[in-house]
């Protein structure tokens, strides 16, 4: 039978405040009171006869606002081609709670958890910010729920006293990860109008991501013999006085300048500019200058000076677009296409991920999905969608046998480290016309290590 689209997304309501009722749900299904179906074990390489239950949550304050848009109509579309293309999993739909997008800094979401529980939900994709996360894992450990993150990057995240249980899985690169490209930059940006290698200014939200980046990147800088020679702090949006900061950064000029925040950082990166120029309009001190997601946007409206952006450049995670995923982005809303796809690509793989480890591990499950993600990215068969690789899986199973997948999504090839850190991927990175238009730049790869 088709499935229509409307049967697929009710309950899914983008931008909605609070936990409804579920996408397609079947009918006396208990909650997580009831007992779940015992996962297979040993020979017993069956599928469950369950439907597997997602949530998801979301943020529209703050640095997450941005992306807020893009990532819930990632996961909306990539319900709608699990169920519609590929008819679910397990021979159920594959079911998705409405989205709770969290309105202010520090709600308590663990009354929203606990609703998500008793509707079966068993595996939760997050793109909140860090100390939000924090607050709420212990919640979602208790639920039994896997949470798959598309967005922090923090090691606040992954400080000894925070609990995870395991349960917790990131697919952006973390500020480990970042940091260490922001300081290789640091070490070949330096020239003849350029600080001494090694050096960075640091200008940044005052978020805790803000200040986990900057911990990782002194981390990394000091030992070598570089350092960190000014950094300043400010509220969400609002930088402060530009020429203070300006003075701060060319007070010792650095060979990188990393602004960590938002749009405003145009501005901020024209009066550095301005700043530099001598009687004849020329440059005297040029510091390279690395963007962070949210800055990577189109300045062309913003009344910038020309070639400020010059020596610029920004990034997001993932690998380069595909034709197919814009498509699908813009059919929903062609705005994208001035705004942008960072966290998209995040937000369509993390629903697959999801369905395919639910496909590997035989179970819906949350502990056991938790178990399956790393597995089904590092496996021997290479595959790229979901149909693919679920019959690459059930074919395995036909053998009464395991195979294994190496599945590469839309935000390209992806392994996980010990903690469930995204250990290796791919960034593409941005530049400016002197128009202030932004740029498509490369691909690049980044490694956390172990």
């Amino acid at each position: 039978m088709s499935i229509s689209r409307r049967t697929l997304v009710r309950g899914f309501g983008v931008g909605v405040l609070g936990v409804g009722a579920l996408t397609a749900c079947t009918t006396g299904r208990g909650g997580r009171g009831t007992t779940p179906p015992a996962a297979p074990t040993g020979g017993d390489l069956t599928e469950p006869d369950a439907p597997l239950v997602m949530g998801s949550i979301g943020a529209s304050y703050g640095r997450c606002a941005p992306f807020e848009s893009a990532i819930s109509i990632a996961l909306h579309e990539a319900l709608i081609a699990v169920n519609a293309r590929w008819e679910g999993l397990f021979g159920h739909e594959v079911e998705m709670a409405e989205r709770h997008v969290m309105a202010e800094a520090g709600e308590d979401l663990t009354a929203v958890i606990a609703a998500m529980a008793e509707s079966g939900v068993t595996t939760v994709i997050t793109s909140i910010d860090e100390d939000s996360l924090i607050a709420a894992m212990p919640a979602f450990v208790e639920a039994g729920m896997a949470v798959i993150d598309v967005f922090t990057s923090g090691m606040s995240v992954r400080a000894p006293d925070v609990l995870t249980s395991n349960m917790l899985i990131r697919l952006a690169p973390n500020d480990l990860a970042i940091a260490s490209l922001y300081a290789e930059a640091a070490w070949a940006g330096s020239g003849s109008k350029s600080g001494a290698p090694g050096t960075v200014a640091f200008v940044s939200e005052d978020t805790a991501q803000g200040h986990s980046l900057l911990h990782e990147l002194t981390q990394i800088l000091e030992p070598a013999g570089g350092q960190v020679v000014a950094e300043h702090f400010y509220g969400f949006g609002e930088i402060g006085e530009l020429d203070a900061v300006v003075a701060k950064v060319l007070k010792t000029p650095p060979a990188l300048l990393v602004v960590n925040g938002g749009p405003e950082a145009g501005p901020f990166l024209s009066a550095l500019y301005a700043a530099t120029l001598d009687e004849d309009e020329r440059p005297t001190v040029v510091v390279p200058t690395r963007l962070g997601p949210a800055a990577s946007v189109d300045y062309v409206d913003a009344e910038l000076l020309p070639e400020c952006l010059s020596s610029a450049t920004g990034y997001v995670p993932g690998t380069d677009l595909q034709v197919d995923h814009v498509n699908m982005m813009l059919n929903v809303d062609p705005d994208l296409q001035r705004t942008g796809y960072a966290y998209s690509q995040q937000g369509y793989d993390a629903v697959i991920l999801a369905c395919l480890a639910a496909q590997d591990a035989l179970s819906a499950e949350g502990v056991d999905i938790s178990a399956s993600i790393g597995k089904i990215l590092t496996g021997t068969q290479e595959c790229t969608d979901f149909g693919d690789c679920r019959s690459i899986l059930r074919a395995g199973l036909s053998a009464d046998e395991r195979a294994t997948i190496r599945f590469t999504g839309r935000m390209g090839a992806l392994e996980l480290g010990a903690a469930k850190d995204a250990r290796t991927g791919a960034i593409r990175t941005f530049t400016w016309s002197d128009a202030q238009e932004i740029q498509r730049g490369t691909s690049e790869d980044f490694d956390a290590g172990s």
